[in-house]
């Protein structure tokens, strides 16, 4: 009988042990993520977000770090409350098609309330796009796709209609800063 004690003994060790690591990790995880902050990025360098793809984030920008990942060439920034996300993946059809993709995205949006028709844009390095403006219940914003080599670059502007239109011409600027590096 005495090693009958002495395995609860060994058991209630092992649950206060598996007990302490699963508190540990249910706010310790955390609180070492929110003591991670979010950084504010250079408005006057290029930001890479992808292997193959990089942006002058707009002045002011921040960005958010549980939202972004470079090794699956997506980054996400805000910039006064507005959502600034880019992404970069290889595509092998064409520009309207990935047009028409992230349209059908937003569209599925709850909320979202029209969508304008695509409008040709140009990067400053001459990478042909296109752009829409969307609406929704309480924001407003706009999409634009590049698409160089089989790489398509995705740009979402996501927020309230005051901090869009307060931020649109930085955004836009920075939109148009997306470089894609051609494949060789």
């Amino acid at each position: 009988m005495g090693g009958g004690g002495s395995a609860w003994r060994r058991n209630l060790v092992g649950c206060v042990a598996v007990a302490a690591g699963v508190l540990a990790l249910s706010f310790g995880v955390p609180a070492i993520d929110r003591a991670v902050p979010d950084a504010t990025v250079s408005s006057t360098k290029p930001l890479e977000f992808a292997d193959n793809a990089s942006v002058v984030p707009p002045p002011d920008a921040t960005v958010v770090s549980e939202q972004t990942s470079p090794d699956q060439g997506v980054i996400t920034m805000a910039v006064d409350g507005v959502r600034y996300r880019l992404s970069a993946e290889s595509f092998p059809g064409t520009l309207q098609q990935l047009a028409d993709r992230i349209r059908e995205v937003v569209q599925n949006v709850a909320g979202i309330q029209g969508i304008s028709p695509d409008q040709p844009v140009t990067s400053n390095g001459g990478i042909p796009g296109l752009q829409a403006t969307y609406v929704g219940e309480n924001r407003t914003g706009w999409y634009t796709v590049y698409l160089l080599d089989g790489t398509g670059v995705t740009a979402v502007v996501d927020g309230n209609d005051a901090g869009v239109t307060e931020h649109r011409d930085e955004l836009e600027a920075s939109v148009r800063t997306v470089a894609i590096d051609r494949t060789t």
